[in-house]
């Protein structure tokens, strides 16, 4: 499907089925171009108009659409709903009429006329008797009245309940339409595994099995090392054994037992104690990271780069494979990248950034190299990343691709929610919705997209409109602001402070209407910030996970939500401190949310988030229940000192590197 299929569908969808929200302005049709004059788009700065529609970008215009379809559902449903109260009032009304005739009229000698009465006080359908009972000689003219305004009455009924049924057949219909869009996200979303990624080879699937194997890991070694002691063995040195390439044997009884140097041993039973410790970027106190190994007193030198690691150990064949062996990885674009310690069992204990804590890890099948740190040291040549930058998260999924630069989003994630989108029709504009309304609380900062140059301009319909352009004939523009903070003809950097959000001009509600023109021509913001921004945290995040795209089996269950481990264990222990300050639970609203459970409704019926850009889709940030202002002081200290970070409305998280 090509983009422009896809703009084509949304903005017809959205036309016919999309009712306008408060944060709406009255937008003008597209006027002349303000910036500079046309030209070829530069290689540099690709033209949105040539980009290709993402699997996240097909989700998002399903998104919306399906947004489109609630809002038009629940408005008719509302309208069905106000429309039956008046028909059953009409009813009511024609009821009471009724009955005064029968009471006035009905005689003790059970006269036809009384008899047919009695049946229209009892009939299901009493409107139905009405016109005949006119004809009714019998009728006096009081009588008459009565069952006139009756007659009215129950007209009235049937003209509201026909207004009701259809508005009820129009819900209907839109929820039929949403049910399918919904659908077809889910199959998209299976088809090419976003919101349900795999799990990383070498990891378990779930956290139960993770536990399971750091466990059972644990055990063995335990193991292992009470046996040494119950015999009475004592290990040697390193030195000692490098002649029997590392690895000695002892008898005792008919028992005999490998023994491993104590440096080996030393070793070990750290990495061992730090299992379920964080994930860090670097080495430091409390945190092991991939990209180097713990220095244990009395043991071995493991400072330095994987690399480094690699080039001063000796290599040994896997098959020949030693507790306490480094087991490396290593790819094209970054070299080599990764190491852990081999356990035994065909398990490893690492540090990935892919499951965020120390813990248990399979052996990879394919190695690329295995070395021996008690056989001294060894002249290895590492192999050379092909990157200009290391592009891989250490022990990731797949290397990082590099993503493009100079992009932002104009608000801040958890600021607004999104309004009006591009092409909408309706009485709130002179035309077609030239951009997309992203409504949020007035003094909200707004960003610059991309950097350019500013040109101010005093518009009545926008109030200060802020243009951002750039050589290559595209221009950002951004309207309603309640304060300007560039100056025109600024040259501003992409994510500069640039104004506030307001309702300047020809605006129901405070919001940011937001535009990209090319060439004068106004396209879509949506499809081009998505393509651009989706997958542009891999880098900041962590495990070379895109956004929203995180496998449950790394993340760590807190109540009823998920999150990463690390900030999972803050989470539980937070919980645990607040039921033994307040004896009771603390709620856990939201946590992780894949880019399927990011297509859902904020208070306002609007998405709240572009899927694939939620703050909540990497599983670092969750939300607590409602609390009073004792407990919310009190979390509010407790949580920074568990290293979180307030993020607002009940938010906390966790900084990442």
């Amino acid at each position: 499907m090509r983009l422009t299929r896809v703009i084509a569908t949304v903005t017809v969808t959205l036309a016919a089925l999309a009712v306008p929200t408060a944060a709406q302005a009255v937008d003008p049709t597209p006027p002349p171009t303000t910036g500079p004059s046309a030209s070829t788009p530069s290689l540099d700065v690709p033209d949105p108009l040539a980009i290709a529609p993402s699997a996240v970008t097909e989700l998002t215009t399903l998104a919306l659409r399906y947004e489109a379809n609630l809002s038009v559902a629940e408005d008719r449903r509302k309208e069905a709903v106000e429309r039956q109260r008046d028909a059953d009032r009409q009813r009511t009304i024609a009821r009471a009429y009724v009955a005064q005739v029968v009471e006035y009229a009905m005689s003790p000698n059970g006269d036809p006329f009384a008899q047919k009465l009695t049946a229209l006080a009892a009939a299901e359908n009493p409107e139905d008797l009405i016109t005949g009972i006119f004809s009714t000689e019998q009728v006096t003219e009081a009588q008459e009245g009565h069952l006139g305004d009756a007659k009215r009455a129950f007209d009235a009924a049937q003209v509201l309940q026909a207004r009701a049924d259809r508005a009820t057949k129009i819900a209907e219909k839109a929820e039929a339409s949403a049910a399918r869009q919904l659908k077809q996200v889910g199959k998209i979303a299976k088809q090419l595994g976003l919101g349900a990624s795999s799990t990383p080879a070498g990891l378990p699937q779930t956290r139960v099995e993770q536990e399971s194997w750091n466990a059972a890991s644990t055990t063995a070694w335990k193991r292992y090392t009470r046996q040494l002691t119950r015999l009475g063995v004592k290990a040697p040195p390193a030195g000692r054994l490098k002649a029997t390439r590392g690895v000695g044997r002892a008898t005792v009884g008919s028992t005999t037992v490998e023994v491993l140097p104590a440096q080996t041993i030393r070793m070990i039973n750290a990495l061992v104690g730090r299992i379920g410790d964080d994930y860090a970027a670097r080495n430091a106190s409390g945190a092991w990271s991939c990209g180097g190994l713990l220095q244990v007193k009395g043991g071995y030198d493991l400072s330095g780069t994987p690399a480094q690691l690699y080039a001063r150990t000796v290599k040994v064949r896997k098959a020949q494979m030693l507790r306490g062996d480094l087991v490396f990885s290593a790819n094209k674009a970054s070299g080599v990248h990764h190491v852990g310690v081999y356990i035994g069992g065909g398990r490893m204990i690492d540090a990935p950034a892919t499951r965020a804590q120390v813990g248990v890890s399979s052996v990879p099948e394919k190695p690329y190299a295995i070395t021996r740190p008690s056989l001294g040291t060894g002249r290895n040549t590492p192999p050379k990343g092909t990157a200009s930058s290391p592009t891989t998260v250490c022990n990731a999924t797949k290397a990082t691709a590099a993503t493009r630069q100079g992009w932002t989003f104009p608000l801040k994630q958890g600021t607004y929610s999104i309004s009006a989108g591009f092409g909408m029709g309706g009485s709130m504009w002179q035309s077609t919705h030239t951009g997309q309304d992203l409504a949020a609380p007035a003094g909200t900062p707004i960003y610059a997209s991309r950097g350019g140059v500013v040109k101010l301009e005093e518009i009545g319909w926008a109030g200060t409109l802020v243009t951002v352009s750039h050589p290559d004939g595209t221009a950002e523009r951004y309207a309603h602001s309640s304060k300007v903070l560039v100056q025109d003809g600024q040259t501003v950097n992409a994510g500069d402070e640039i104004a506030l959000v307001g309702s300047r001009g020809n605006s129901t509600g405070p919001h940011l209407h937001f535009e990209i023109q090319v060439d004068g021509k106004f396209i879509d913001p949506m499809p081009v910030l998505v393509q651009y921004l989706t997958n542009s945290g891999a880098g900041k995040g962590w495990g070379g996970y895109s956004n929203g795209q995180v496998p449950r089996g790394v993340l760590c269950a807190t109540g009823d939500t998920m999150l990463r481990c690390d900030v999972a264990k803050r989470a539980k222990r937070l919980a645990a401190d607040f039921r033994g300050k307040f004896d009771e639970p603390l709620e856990f609203r939201a946590g992780y949310r894949d880019i399927v459970g990011q297509i859902q409704r904020g208070p306002e019926g609007t998405l709240v988030d572009i899927p694939g850009t939620s703050p909540f889709g990497w599983g670092t940030r969750f939300e607590l229940g409602s609390l009073k202002k004792a407990e919310q002081a009190w979390v509010a200290k407790r949580a920074r000192a568990l290293g979180l970070k307030a993020e607002g409305g009940n938010a906390w998280s966790l900084p990442t590197a």
